[in-house]
């Protein structure tokens, strides 16, 4: 790009500020069009060469794009027809009645926006060819060509981009950084699309003294650190949320994973105040399977509970999948029992009593799910520093769950029975995970072909399925507001409050007949008790 372009940016961004600032002044319109991008013609410096007329007439230096869509062609019904009083003969006669468009979401923030190739000569962004159907993310100062790469017709400016986005370059060349999807004491999770197919993903973004305390030990060795990933961008299952991409930076870790459409299972949780015996068996038997599929690939999750478990769309029947898996790996084990990334509510006693010295194994995970059984069939939390006969640390050392008569009055004496043994304090009684998927609860026909038939499906997509999703990537999703991504935040939304004091003030489960402790509004020492699982 000629420095003559460059300057003639600048001035024209700068007038555009000044007659934004004169627009809000009195007597002036009712409606101040919305200006999100800024197409400026290359004919202002010599790479135009190629593609624009020299004329004596006076035509505009650049083009405003405030509609949310902008067509290019020599059909007089484009935003710009290609003509030859302005534009070379030999140009226009390659160039296809509608060549390209470009649209951009203006109802959701920080959208990109989208060029789609509709020629037959070929639409070029930066030299390179997008294909006739396919579908590119426009950056700011992007180059358009036409029908060839050195027919350069514009250089787009981004007039909506956040420029407090500062990620390293190698990210920046390959996602575009869109709005904030989460964020909490451990990080931040931002919506991002892949520039060259406009897919969609979530990335989570970890400063690294956040995790550590200052002391980055683990994270700066860079082989351990690949070889976590390597293990994590490894597995392959269609209830673990696949890890795509990672970046290591001095001070910072970017992790780019699958976006998830259909929110928390705590949020579904949340909505209904608890889940039927039916479709706690539907998720829990994906989940217990995602558990154990780590278990084959070595690794312990640690930090399960509903948050951290995801489901694919918003339909009721739909893939559970768990995230979050690895991150003690990432931090070590002294660090993450110190920072309690995880929120303590699910943890196991041996966890506890380990206090970061001692192992433990994966039967922790185990424990875990029985907390998230335990509060999809009732609504509330096993164990919390709110019930006040116990501290929430001898509550789980000793396995004294608060058993609700009322609530547990109507699940089945085989979920109950489930339910303590996977609360059992000592591992060695414990059920095993194959013992949990071989349980009488959880053997129900139906609810295993339906399974069966979505992990089948999704098995499909992955390996057949990894087609161009371009022809809809210029549309978000109406439900993008909800996305859930993988969470760093880890109390955020707890059932209950926890340990760590930089956290959010949790969100509660609200509960008929309970107030906001889990307690019943009357006197619950008649149909409360504490259970003991040892």
């Amino acid at each position: 790009m000629g420095d003559e372009l460059l300057q003639d940016i600048e001035n024209t961004q700068t007038q555009t500020q000044k007659s934004q600032v004169d627009w809000s002044q009195s007597n002036t319109p009712s409606f101040i069009p919305k200006i999100w991008g800024r197409l400026y013609s290359t004919k202002v410096s010599l790479n135009g060469k190629h593609c624009w007329k020299d004329t004596n007439e006076e035509y505009p230096s650049y083009y405003d794009l405030v509609q949310p869509e902008f067509s290019l062609g020599r059909a007089l019904n484009c935003s710009f027809v290609m003509k030859k009083d302005i534009i070379k003969e030999i140009i226009v006669k390659s160039v296809s009645k509608h060549h390209f468009v470009i649209k951009r979401n203006l109802l959701e923030p920080l959208s990109p926006a989208i060029l789609t190739d509709l020629s037959f000569n070929g639409t070029f962004i930066n030299s390179k060819l997008v294909g006739k159907g396919l579908s590119r993310v426009l950056d700011d100062n992007d180059k358009i060509s036409v029908t060839h790469p050195n027919v350069k017709m514009f250089i787009y400016k981004d007039l909506l981009k956040n420029e407090q986005d500062e990620v390293p370059k190698e990210i920046s060349m390959k996602y575009y950084i869109s709005k904030v999807l989460g964020q909490g004491a451990c990080g931040v999770v931002k919506l991002v699309y892949e520039k060259t197919n406009c897919k969609k993903f979530a990335m989570k973004i970890i400063k690294k003294s956040r995790l550590t305390n200052g002391q980055i030990n683990n994270l700066t060795d860079p082989k351990k650190i690949m070889n976590e990933v390597t293990i994590m961008k490894a597995l392959r299952h269609p209830c673990i949320v696949s890890t795509e991409e990672f970046f290591d930076s001095r001070d910072t870790v970017y992790i780019v994973l699958e976006l998830m459409q259909g929110g928390e299972l705590f949020e579904r949780i949340s909505q209904n105040g608890h889940l039927s015996e039916q479709l706690t068996r539907f998720y829990f038997r994906q989940i217990v399977l995602a558990v154990k599929y780590l278990h084959s690939q070595g690794i312990t999750h640690r930090d399960l509970k509903p948050e951290n478990v995801l489901l694919e769309s918003r339909e009721e029947e739909t893939l559970a999948k768990i995230t979050d898996f690895g991150l003690s790996k990432f931090v070590g084990e002294d660090s993450f029992m110190k920072t309690m990334c995880g929120t303590p509510l699910y943890l196991a006693p041996e966890v506890l009593q380990a206090n970061g010295q001692s192992c433990y194994g994966p039967d922790v995970d185990v424990w875990s799910l029985g907390v998230i059984f335990f509060v999809c069939l009732v609504g509330y939390l096993p164990f919390s520093t709110e019930y006040k006969e116990l501290s929430l640390r001898d509550q789980i050392l000793r396995g004294q769950y608060r058993f609700s008569h009322k609530h547990w009055k109507n699940i089945s004496l085989p979920a109950k029975l489930l339910m303590k043994r996977m609360l059992t304090v000592n591992v060695q009684n414990r059920i095993t995970l194959d013992q949990i998927l071989n349980h009488t609860w959880m053997q129900d026909p139906v609810v295993i072909t339906r399974i069966e038939r979505l992990l089948i499906q999704s098995t499909q997509v992955n390996e057949f399925g990894r087609l161009n999703l371009s022809q809809n990537c210029d549309e978000e999703n109406n439900n993008s507001n909800k996305v859930a991504v993988l969470n760093v935040m880890t109390g955020k939304r707890t059932l209950s409050n926890s340990f760590s004091l930089c956290e959010p003030i949790p969100k509660k489960l609200r509960i008929d007949n309970f107030n906001v402790h889990g307690f019943q509004n009357d006197d619950s020492s008649s149909t409360n008790s504490f259970c003991s699982g040892t």
